[in-house]
């Protein structure tokens, strides 16, 4: 697909993007060109299923909720974690997004998939990474139900993309075995899997993140974790909404806590630009920073319903502090920003990010 000039395109965050070589990143070979081509396929396909209006995500297309609640700091978190929004008591209030991984917003829920759990922190002063929305006053945290990712580059991952576009089905097995054998295997994998409540599973960035800045600053990953061991069985007869369901009934009962927690980096090995490398556990142990809190609620309450659609969840709506990492996070500044811009085009409605919660 050639270079689009759309107005879309125009705007796109200009390359290159810095990097921080100490935290071992690394800009890959014509990495501006393939993040460019990846945000004209993604944008492409926006605009042709979506030509008659109402734009859903490219990814993570239905949500399974969106959730208020609070992000609160542990008091005594040690000096190398305290760094950004983790000022140690610092209470915030929050969205949730809850969804399924696939592009599909129609797709039933026990349909073997990934799941997403991104959260948008509310009142954070400072300005923010993503040029558009450097006032802002939010700052987003994203995850997936998986440690790792499937692919290593922006290149791959273009391959990818543009093998999905295609309309042959030949085309489409193409890219998927160009991933290489350990990237389709983990492709599969990364797309499997059934869940019974998508309140009890644990999350993972996948990617890695800076943490601080100056000479301590350093990389880390995070993942959040429910503080209750509970575990639903699948349901018997699934209904096509039934994680909505089990989030809508949970809450209506009482509320759910996760553990929101730091990994840091310990070793060359734990690669920053290759995010198919899982970062043991056993060697640098996941440590809490912090507890969500999902307060009962209703979940089907309209006003929250229509702003998790409008909301877009962009890692780079962040802090400094909290930087993206990696060739992955670097293609997300371009290509999230382009589909929010797309979608909020498509569905005429103005950018938006909340200071509050509503209701």
């Amino acid at each position: 697909m050639s270079t689009s000039t759309t107005p879309e395109a125009a705007l796109d965050v200009p390359f290159p993007i810095a990097i921080d070589e100490a935290l071992g990143e690394k800009l890959q070979p014509n990495e501006a060109a393939d993040v460019t081509k990846m945000a004209n396929v993604i944008s492409g396909t926006i605009h042709k299923q979506y030509s008659q209006g109402d734009a859903k995500r490219d990814v993570h297309a239905k949500a399974t909720g969106i959730l208020k609640a609070q992000f609160t700091v542990n008091q005594d978190l040690p000096p190398q974690f305290a760094k950004g929004v983790f000022v140690p008591g610092k209470t915030y209030e929050a969205y949730i997004r809850l969804s399924n991984a696939s592009g599909n917003a129609h797709q039933n829920d026990d349909s073997q998939d990934g799941r997403g759990f991104a959260i948008k922190l509310l009142g954070v002063p400072g300005p923010k990474l993503l040029e558009s929305d450097k006032d802002a006053t939010t700052q987003d945290f994203v995850f997936i139900n998986r440690p790792f990712f499937f692919v290593s580059n922006t290149h791959t991952y273009l391959t990818f993309f543009e093998s999905l576009d295609s309309s042959s089905p030949l085309q489409k097995l193409t890219g998927f075995l160009k991933l290489g054998l350990k990237s389709a295997a983990l492709a599969v994998w990364q797309a499997s899997g059934k869940i019974a409540n998508p309140l009890q599973q644990q999350y993972y960035s996948a990617v890695p993140y800076q943490l601080g800045m100056g000479e301590d600053r350093q990389a880390v990953k995070y993942s959040v974790k429910p503080v209750s061991p509970a575990h639903d069985p699948l349901p018997a007869l699934p209904t096509p909404d039934y994680l909505h369901e089990a989030v809508k009934t949970t809450l209506s009962n009482g509320e759910v806590q996760f553990k929101f927690m730091v990994q840091p980096k310990v070793g060359e090995h734990m690669d920053v630009e290759d995010s198919r490398v899982e970062w043991k556990e056993s060697e640098s142990p996941f440590q809490e920073v912090a507890t969500i809190t999902i307060p009962q609620q209703d979940v089907d309450a309209a006003e929250t319903v229509a702003l998790g659609e409008r909301m877009s969840f962009n890692s780079w709506h962040s802090l400094a502090e909290h930087r993206p990492l990696g060739s992955l996070n670097r293609a997300r500044k371009v290509v999230y920003e382009r589909i929010s811009r797309v979608r909020d085009g498509i569905n005429h409605v103005p950018r938006e990010e909340p200071s509050s919660l509503s209701g």
